[in-house]
């Protein structure tokens, strides 16, 4: 299934964020703060002003010497000037220009699992929904406890959370599968939405014994279960599409498949495989990695048109294990980092045909560790310090970004403080 690739060192020449032990309290009144200029790109980040984060945005995702582990997925989302960091229990709201905490969203019932400060943030990421008025996704396993002859109940409760008050605009249970009950690790993310549907799903942790996977069609306006779908672990959201992997009934093998968004009725098929690892490569691609189901030693890379589920064009064998971002534009980057190696391809978004890959021998050229893509901007790191790329010539730029942000927006980048602090920092945009 999917794993989320190792991000960012952060920048070696930027002034140390203001320690503080905890966030202050969000001020009582309401106040009026002077508008954040907007770069879309951002060029340069404020390498001197940079806010710290709330410890749980990176509870234990950090290695010794400050990068992200390699299985673990940052459960932080951006919306304008606002960071929302999801754990297990609760979500976050926190102002990048104040630097204050100003909500925290809760469950309505008992959390089964309580972050504290050093534990690993299993969360998921939250989802902003896209549209004029955007809502942020976050779901909770919880459970409510038995009355008289009732017994106890475990379900996931989803919450929506208006992004303009940052308060809860409703709650919805969602019944758990029967594969819940026998204890195996289990996991929930909001896959993806559209402004009327979002996908939720719940599947088996990686350390469990067997895979299973339940995913919900939820409408947003109705405020209810559209569709539940079980043995289908979603992975991607695009157009009226749901795509992901579907496991045979014996568990042998998977398959890629498309859904409906609306209805969840099957919209194509692909063939059965091994492993099979479906990713969101832009709206208009699929990444399909997988084994051949006769001949575990055949490899399967090709990109998909996820409407259809035809294959556009075949990928590099390389490319395996690799993490694609959309530019924003009309271009593809899947970025690969073993250790100190990094590969970094761009593709056209509908064609999948290659158009620059980096390193380039021919050209003296080396490959940055790629941490973020947005808005036709690479953003990475080499050994010479953060730099930024034109996404779809790849060619470097000739401003220093200051920091090499994971996370990205007009008024924003998310990166870590210099060693041997390595904290989690917003830096705002300057240029």
């Amino acid at each position: 299934m999917i794993a989320a690739l190792a991000m960012v060192f952060a920048a070696g020449c930027t002034q140390q964020p203001e320690r503080v032990d905890a966030a202050p309290p969000a001020p009582t009144g309401k106040q009026t703060l002077p508008a954040r200029a907007v770069y879309d790109p951002p060029a340069k980040f404020g390498t001197q002003a940079g806010v710290l984060m709330p410890w749980e945005a990176s509870s234990g995702l950090l290695s010794i010497g400050g990068t992200w582990l390699s299985d673990s997925k940052i459960p932080v989302a951006l919306h304008k000037d606002k960071v929302y960091v999801a754990t297990l229990d609760r979500l976050l709201t926190f102002n990048t220009t104040t630097g204050l905490l100003t909500a925290t969203i809760t469950s309505t019932a008992d959390a089964l699992s309580v972050l504290s400060e050093n534990d690993r943030n299993n969360a998921a990421p939250p989802v902003v929904t896209p549209g004029a008025n955007p809502l942020v996704l976050a779901p909770f396993f919880v459970r409510r406890p038995g009355v008289g002859t009732q017994a106890a109940t475990n379900f996931i409760e989803l919450t929506a959370t208006d992004t303009s008050s940052d308060k809860v605009e409703w709650r919805l249970p969602l019944t758990l599968p029967s594969w819940t009950k026998d204890g195996s690790p289990r996991t929930v993310s909001v896959v993806g939405a559209s402004e009327k549907v979002a996908i939720v799903t719940v599947s088996t942790g990686a350390s469990s014994l067997f895979s299973a996977a339940t995913t919900y069609g939820i409408d947003l306006t109705a405020r209810r279960v559209l569709w539940t779908k079980d043995r289908f672990e979603a992975t991607a959201v695009t157009g009226n599409i749901v795509a992901g992997e579907l496991e045979t009934s014996d568990g042998t093998y998977e398959s890629a498949r498309g859904y409906d968004l609306l209805t969840g009725t099957e919209r194509w098929r692909g063939e059965d495989r091994l492993n099979l690892d479906v990713t969101p490569a832009g709206p208009h691609l699929l990444l399909v990695q997988a084994q051949n189901k006769d001949d575990y030693r055949v490899h399967i890379q090709q990109f998909l048109d996820p409407a259809t589920g035809t294959v556009k064009h075949e990928a590099p064998e390389d490319i395996a294990g690799s993490r694609c971002d959309h530019d924003g534009h009309n271009t593809v980057v899947c970025s690969w980092n073993q250790g100190n190696l990094y590969k970094v391809w761009a593709f056209n978004d509908r064609t999948a045909s290659l158009l620059w890959q980096l390193p380039d021998q021919t050209a003296n050229r080396i490959a940055p560790r790629v941490t973020a893509v947005w808005n036709g901007r690479i953003y990475g790191k080499t050994n010479d310090g953060p730099l930024a790329l034109d996404s779809q010539t790849g060619a470097d730029l000739p401003t220093r970004p200051g920091v090499a942000p994971f996370l990205v927006n007009g008024y924003t980048g998310l990166a870590l403080s210099p060693a041997p602090e390595d904290d989690l920092t917003a830096y705002p945009a300057t240029g």
